[in-house]
């Protein structure tokens, strides 16, 4: 079985059509974030997609040794596996295409972010969800998939998240909030050997000019891969 991964934009047709289908509802994604096209044996499967880490996991914290004051910082160095949809797929090809990507997103998030990759987190919804994305209404997953690619399985989150107020157009994290039951969700993640959490970093959105370099090299890494799939990036 041959498998290959594209780098695409969150809005290509081919991505949007498996996200759509994903159990987790489609709001986008924010901050840094990387997604995959996925291919086996020359066929479009499905899609895999890295983005910014969770901000506050305590489990996840004291797996990987993150320190509270230099969380901003070393948080840089985790890729949350955010979205995994694999369609039609032979048998261990999930697990197989999750250890290939790893291997791409890190050496693409350097090349992007300028910060070597020292992890990966997941987060996985047990059961099926009702209409509202809230409920669990039964339970059907386990995060096999990450356990074959020799993920640890941390613990579950607590079951509640913030929601904030928006008020005349304006919200954000800066608002008031107030909290909401949600699915607890089976915490995974994987540490990449004999790379440490960074020690400095400063993000993108802070620097015009590094900014302009990002987007240029996104451009590059899209073009070395459409090819792949002869479509428009």
């Amino acid at each position: 079985m041959n498998i290959e991964l594209a780098l695409c934009q969150r809005t290509h047709p081919a991505y949007v059509s498996f996200r759509d289908e994903h159990y987790i509802t489609n709001n986008g994604c924010h901050g840094q974030q990387l997604h995959y096209l996925v291919m086996l044996d020359g066929k479009l499967h499905g899609i895999l997609s890295g983005a910014s880490a969770v901000y506050g996991v305590k489990a996840r914290d004291l797996f990987f040794g993150i320190e509270t004051e230099k969380r901003k910082v070393q948080l840089n160095s985790i890729i949350n596996n955010v979205v995994y949809r694999l369609v039609d797929a032979p048998k261990n090809a999930a697990s197989q295409a999750l250890a290939l990507w790893r291997k791409r997103i890190a050496a693409d998030w350097e090349h992007l972010y300028g910060v070597k990759v020292a992890g990966f987190e997941t987060f996985v919804i047990e059961g099926s969800l009702n209409d509202r994305y809230e409920v669990c209404t039964s339970r059907t997953r386990t995060g096999a998939l990450y356990r074959a690619d020799n993920w640890e399985m941390l613990g579950v989150t607590a079951g509640n998240t913030k929601t904030h107020s928006v008020k005349a157009g304006n919200g954000g994290m800066g608002t008031a909030h107030k909290r909401k039951e949600v699915c607890q969700k089976l915490i995974f993640a994987r540490k990449v050997k004999g790379v440490p959490l960074a020690e400095t970093y400063k993000a993108t959105w802070q620097d015009r000019e590094a900014q302009k370099v990002v987007q240029q090299r996104r451009k590059e890494l899209l073009a070395r891969d459409a090819h792949l799939f002869g479509a428009p990036q």
